[in-house]
């Protein structure tokens, strides 16, 4: 790979690990499917086309951003005020959202930028190189919308709704409305698949009422690689294991497509063997140390069986109750030695 198909696979796992953030939100934090990002993420994309167009860059973005809200705060009241259950509720949200997307670009499929001023457009002047601007943007924003989440969901309201995700019964018995936090949850994790979708919008330099199509996957796969990667160890970390998987992921597309493993429209096949493969993982590992775990029973309660000097020390009635008591021996200290771990 030469170095800018390097930099164009970070610069594009950056920018949809804004994506995957968004939906970690709700997925792992609350506990809950949103199908919503799909929708909001093609109308950050939107929303950031119809003002890059006429020239309000970067207000475009903040009305992405706004607008990605408003729609996790539907989804949100549908699914805690009106009982729907969420998968439905982001399905329903979703696919209304094709609409006002269509409206939003005054009907059109698709709308163009080319030599239209783009937030990366905007810092040219400082680089003098179009990839480096793209790269040194686009880390500065995912880092500050990384720390931003990471340091909200350590306050007041962020523990809260974490509480939320984990015991919401328990977070109700102590007077808190849950379904507020929930819609909160929602909403901000929306917000960020809108402000992905904007930024995409301005590196691609075009925006398509279809470019949702698939994207979960998308997301999907950089959460599980992440969580495959590393341990689930509290948000923070699962925040920036998520954006690491992203990238991960972009880099395996990228060399798929380099050596041509398959053809540029089985992106979403791509995708979604990555994902199986990632989901499957830990259980194959599960099978794994629990085979090497019983081999390890069997060996130590063989040694001891044939240690003549133990089995006089110790007399056992028969040879398969001494066999069980080793082994129960040996379950109870990998028991205390996991328990000293966590």
């Amino acid at each position: 790979m030469t170095i800018a198909q390097v930099l164009s696979a970070l610069q594009l796992g950056l920018l949809y690990g804004i994506l995957a953030l968004g939906l970690y939100i709700p997925f792992r934090i609350l506990n809950i499917a949103d199908m919503t990002v799909q929708g909001t993420f093609t109308m950050g994309m939107i929303i950031a086309a119809v003002f890059a167009y006429n020239d309000l860059t970067f207000l475009g973005i903040l009305f992405a951003i706004i607008g990605g809200a408003l729609s996790g705060v539907v989804t949100g009241i549908l699914h805690t005020k009106f009982n729907i259950p969420s998968i439905l509720s982001g399905i329903l949200t979703m696919t209304g959202l094709y609409t006002i997307n269509l409206i939003i670009a005054a009907g059109k499929a698709n709308i163009s930028l080319i030599g239209k001023n783009t937030i990366y457009s905007s810092f040219n002047s400082l680089f003098n190189n179009e990839m480096v601007t793209k790269t040194l943007v686009t880390l500065v924003i995912v880092v500050v919308v990384t720390v931003a989440i990471a340091v909200f969901f350590h306050t007041r309201t962020g523990l809260t709704i974490r509480a939320t995700g984990d015991n919401a019964a328990m977070v109700r018995h102590t007077s808190i409305n849950t379904d507020n936090m929930n819609i909160i949850g929602l909403a901000l994790g929306n917000a960020m698949a809108a402000l992905s979708g904007a930024m995409i919008c301005h590196y691609n330099l075009f925006a398509d009422v279809n470019s949702g199509t698939g994207i979960l996957v998308v997301a999907l796969a950089a959460i599980i690689i992440g969580e495959t990667l590393f341990r689930r160890n509290g948000v923070t970390l699962g925040l920036i294991s998520t954006v690491i998987g992203s990238i991960i992921y972009r880099f395996i597309i990228a060399i798929a497509l380099k050596f041509d493993v398959l053809p540029s429209y089985a992106l979403n096949l791509i995708s979604t063997i990555i994902v199986i493969i990632a989901l499957m993982f830990p259980t194959l590992k599960d099978a794994r140390d629990r085979g090497k775990k019983k081999r390890l029973h069997k060996e130590l309660a063989d040694y001891w069986l044939n240690d003549e000097n133990n089995l006089q020390t110790v007399k056992p009635e028969s040879a398969n109750e001494f066999r069980t008591d080793a082994v129960n021996d040996i379950n109870m200290v990998e028991t205390m030695e996991e328990a000293k771990d966590d």
